[in-house]
């Protein structure tokens, strides 16, 4: 067996008897963490165009129609953040209610 292990300078050596791992749980990870990316994207996002809504209204000088536009962005992005964390919370319960996970996942450190 000493024969099939890789020489490292320093008398080290690498087994090359060990089977690597990986399979379903790197695959859920690797979805787990595009999810979190996703929602942190989700976030970004709406919280940009409550922003700009907020801009809108500003440098609308009366004008009813522009009014009217910058309300419409506010509200869309009010219900989008409303539905991206909606979403989280369902995520959650649902994992913890069928898988009996305690943690969070959302932006979980690992």
């Amino acid at each position: 067996m000493r024969y099939l292990a890789l020489q490292i300078p320093g008398g080290n050596s690498i087994n090359t008897n060990v089977v690597p791992t990986g399979g379903p749980d790197t695959l859920s990870n690797i979805i787990g963490a595009g999810l979190d990316l996703a929602v942190v994207v989700a976030i970004f996002v709406c919280l940009l165009m409550l922003i700009l809504g907020g801009f809108e209204w500003i440098f609308s000088q009366g004008d009813k129609q522009k009014l009217n536009q910058a309300r419409q962005r506010l509200a869309m992005s009010i219900i989008g953040l409303v539905v991206v964390l909606a979403a989280i919370l369902i995520v959650n319960v649902i994992n913890a209610y069928f898988f009996g996970a305690n943690t969070v996942n959302f932006l979980r450190s690992q």
